[in-house]
């Protein structure tokens, strides 16, 4: 993965460029020839491409597009790394899933959010519990990190499956998710969520 050397101001407004650009075209709702075509617009535009091929090759650039700011876009939106800054609009984040799965009494450890999948811990008094999210595409995903926890486990792990505005998943579907968690031993809801302002959104000044 190229990890291009670029001034810091330069990297914040390319960054802040590409997820305004990624937020108004749905990313992730976006078929791979619509990506693959932004990625050539965003490598012929003299303000992103023409200015990190001052620091790296054509290939290179290429590779960091998808490398390092689109592959941390997902990530970002559900408020977690270090490119969180840069989206416009994210999802309210692990406190809206933790409550959701398990009620208002729960709160997440803040330091225990992590992705690969989305996940993290939360406590309610002395219990601890495992809660991982995303969407129904990702099940297999969860399911496996959940039953890998739920081997240790004194509270059964929980599984919320997410769906966001323009995104439905029918009712045999659910069934079927919610028989699935059960038979491996873990809690499974769905929740549908809608996007904020990013309240950490960087100013340029």
């Amino acid at each position: 993965m190229p990890q291009l050397n670029l001034p810091e101001d330069l990297r914040h407004r390319i960054l802040l460029s590409m997820y305004r650009t990624a937020d108004e075209l749905d990313w992730e709702f976006l078929g791979n020839p619509g990506k693959t075509a932004q990625y050539r617009r965003w490598f012929d535009d003299p303000g992103i491409g023409g200015e990190l091929r001052n620091f790296a090759s054509d290939k290179d650039v290429r590779v960091w597009f998808k490398d390092v700011p689109m592959k941390e876009y997902a990530r970002a939106q559900e408020g977690i790394g270090n490119f969180v800054p840069y989206v416009q609009r994210r999802f309210r984040g692990a406190d809206e899933i933790v409550q959701g799965l398990c009620g208002s009494s729960w709160k997440v450890i803040p330091e225990s959010v992590e992705g690969k999948p989305n996940h993290c811990r939360a406590v309610d008094g002395d219990s601890t519990r495992y809660v991982c999210w995303g969407r129904s595409g990702r099940l297999s995903d969860l399911i496996w990190a959940s039953v890998n926890e739920a081997l240790d486990a004194s509270v059964r792990p929980g599984i919320v499956v997410t769906t966001r505005d323009g995104e439905t998943v029918n009712q045999r579907e659910r069934e079927r998710h919610v028989r699935l968690a059960e038979h491996c031993g873990v809690d499974l809801i769905h929740l549908h969520r809608s996007m904020i302002d990013n309240p950490d959104l960087l100013a340029l000044s």
